[in-house]
């Protein structure tokens, strides 16, 4: 993989955004102090672990956030430490997310920073060396409204524009200046949160759902989940299991139905999904996680910010060999229960002869130890 395409703004002009960011609005001024604060901090350890590596090569994705982006991005630690070996590969992410790229094989470490501008002066003063950086044009902090600004192919990849240029994983490589990577995700949760799923007591057979993401253009009607709870927990005598942040549709354990909304950590949840029959979700994180260890998925997508039929997944779940995407013809928020049902009822089928250990089997295995994070945000 060349990082020809690392190139990116001037310190000097990152600052001057920061400037007139807090003379626009008075408001942003602490924020903004506070992320010059904690570029300080970061920038002298890493100077020192620059001197300490000598000669060493180091190269920094950056990809502060979200869930769901930076799951999918986890082909390009894979490739990056596949062309150079012997290089120090960092992960520059927000704290919320820090378990996730922790849990990547072919990540050294994990740098946490506070927003994405103080990733966007860590980038810029030369201090993470070789700089991949992940975001698309225009994408910035809704604390500081800083932007990133990038030229060439990138520029065109934008807010409204991104899903034409393919999905998530295509588009974070274009907008780096890579060349696209095809690979799917992977995502061991590791030993610690495999123990705490072992815990939960769980059945046999089950299946998980995640209702809500960030963006109410992207999640179906509770009314609509509860029914079709109803006709799993019912009609094909299976338990349903919720995560998330906050709980949609199961509010109370009772009979064969559970909830483990905030109970859980993101490995933790990753380790729920991946011994589920089904995921049942919508475009979020938790749909992203469920690709990235094998587990079989039903997804609801629909219209979203003028996309009719975007991709957002690589691998098993772009293929079709582990994953229904169930489309609707405007929002996600239209499909039918019956629609959906016919889907699920599918899905079991297809999952039936699986079993937990030939999970992630379409992508690559995956390990090491890594953080163990709290939820945050679910996309």
């Amino acid at each position: 993989m060349t990082l020809a395409g690392s190139a990116g703004e001037s310190f000097a002009g990152v600052l001057r955004k920061i400037y007139w960011s807090g003379r626009r609005d008075r408001r942003r001024i602490p924020h903004l102090v506070g992320v010059l604060a904690g570029f300080l901090r970061s920038a002298s350890a890493l100077a020192w672990q620059r001197w300490a590596l000598g000669r060493r090569l180091t190269i920094s994705v950056g990809l502060v956030e979200h869930l769901g982006d930076i799951v999918a991005a986890e082909p390009v630690a894979r490739a990056i430490r596949r062309d150079h070996p012997g290089a120090s590969l960092r992960w520059f992410v927000r704290a919320p997310y820090a378990a996730v790229p922790a849990r990547f094989p072919a990540i050294d470490r994990v740098v946490t920073v506070g927003c994405l501008t103080e990733w966007m002066l860590l980038r810029a003063s030369g201090l993470a060396g070789e700089a991949i950086d992940l975001h698309i044009n225009g994408r910035y902090c809704p604390k500081c409204s800083v932007p990133i600004g990038k030229g060439g192919v990138a520029a065109q990849i934008g807010p409204e524009t991104y899903y034409r240029f393919g999905n998530l994983l295509r588009v974070q490589c274009l907008s780096a200046g890579l060349a696209p990577i095809e690979d799917g995700p992977v995502l061991d949760p590791g030993p610690d949160a495999e123990r705490r799923a072992d815990g939960l007591g769980l059945p046999e057979r089950f299946v998980v759902i995640h209702c809500a993401s960030n963006e109410e253009a992207r999640d179906w009607m509770v009314a609509k989940w509860r029914a079709l709870v109803d006709h799993i927990t019912l009609r094909l005598g299976l338990d349903v299991v919720e995560v998330g942040t906050v709980a949609r549709v199961i509010v109370t354990n009772a009979g064969r139905e559970r909830t483990l909304c905030g109970d859980l950590s993101i490995l933790e949840t990753a380790a729920v999904i991946r011994r589920s029959a089904l995921l049942i979700g919508i475009d979020s994180g938790p749909a992203h996680i469920a690709n990235a260890v094998g587990a079989r998925g039903v997804i609801l997508l629909g219209h979203y910010r003028g996309f009719e039929r975007y991709m957002p997944y690589s691998g098993a779940y772009a293929n079709g060999r582990l994953a229904e995407l169930v489309r609707a013809e405007g929002p996600a928020a239209t499909l039918t229960v019956e629609t959906v049902v016919a889907a699920v009822e599918r899905g079991l089928l297809a999952a039936a002869p699986l079993a937990v250990s030939t999970c992630a089997s379409d992508n690559r295995s995956a390990g090491t130890s890594g953080i163990q994070g709290g939820w945050h945000e679910w996309i």
